[in-house]
């Protein structure tokens, strides 16, 4: 028996519709393939499935029995069909990302609320981890994307690199709202808020320092660069950190102006080596790279 889609459809019209003339104009059909197409169901199942009389078609029991599961095989067709077509768009599936905490808290939040609105039945799995662990999970298939800080040395793993601007931030309404940018003669009259020692950002802070002559002290540190901007809007001094973080609009107390000379905050988005991406990873991914390459340029300075 070789039953077709079209077969379900036009029993299932007629069974709705009560008539062949308003089954043919919902399917737009003439009426004679309507009845051929009954016709030949009815030979492929080997009984009837309606009465006729002058072209009336009057359900037999057998055609309320099969009634249900037509509809269902044709409710089934759709589903599969309309799955199909989100695989395609990458609108369905698990996506598990794995970040630091600079792309956690002032990059992802905004994208993924974007994605999941085009993309609703997307898991999205967001983990906050050290660039070592996140590689370690890109690695071993655990997470698909991962956003760690620059540079990266693992043959595992394939890297695609991003250089982001830093500001300096500080409480609303400090003298240094009224520069244009800050140096590091500023530095030496405030207390910073540093990140570790051993991070990229502050190893530049030092050397520039060094360079201008004196020695920079961050007595608090914050490791995450969201956690530094918070300790700054509570008066802990100013900081140095990252663009995606530092010129959010939070309106927290926290202003910020472009630093000079220039410090770079370097982060890489990594992927399995080899590995075939589902598309939704290949759809988040160029989403990361579009975002990247806007914030690789400050924007204007707003007043808090």
């Amino acid at each position: 028996m070789h039953l077709k889609l079209r077969h379900l459809e036009v029993f299932h019209a007629v069974m709705e519709e009560g008539s062949v003339s308003k089954a043919a104009d919902r399917l737009h059909l003439t009426q004679p393939a309507i009845s051929i197409a009954l016709s030949r169901l009815e030979d492929m199942l080997g009984f009837p499935l309606f009465h006729r009389s002058k072209g009336h078609f009057a359900p037999r029991p057998e055609a309320y029995l099969l009634h249900m599961d037509a509809e269902l095989s044709i409710l089934a067709v759709e589903q599969f069909s309309n799955r199909a077509r989100l695989i395609k768009q990458g609108g369905t599936g698990l996506l598990r990302i794995g970040a630091i905490g600079a792309a956690a808290f002032g990059l992802l939040p905004e994208l993924v609320a974007r994605f999941t609105k085009d993309n609703p039945l997307v898991e999205i799995d967001l983990r906050v981890r050290s660039s070592h662990q996140i590689s370690y999970l890109v690695s071993n298939g655990q997470c698909d994307i991962g956003l760690v800080e620059a540079p990266v040395a693992a043959p595992t793993l394939e890297v695609e690199q991003f250089s982001l601007p830093c500001v300096c931030i500080f409480p609303s309404g400090s003298a240094l709202e009224q520069k244009d940018r800050i140096t590091p003669a500023d530095l030496a009259d405030h207390r910073l808020v540093g990140i570790q020692d051993s991070n990229q950002v502050d190893r530049q802070v030092r050397a520039i320092c060094a360079e201008a002559g004196f020695e920079v002290r961050a007595p608090v540190h914050g490791f995450f660069f969201a956690v530094v901007r918070r300790m700054v809007a509570e008066g802990a001094g100013i900081a140095i950190v990252d663009a995606l973080n530092g010129c959010m609009p939070l309106q927290d107390g926290v202003s910020w102006r472009p630093f000079e000379p220039e410090i770079r905050y370097d982060t890489a988005l990594v992927v399995k080596a080899g590995a075939e991406l589902s598309l939704p990873s290949q759809a988040f991914i160029q989403i990361i790279r579009d975002e990247m390459k806007a914030r690789a340029i400050l924007p204007d300075v707003v007043a808090v």
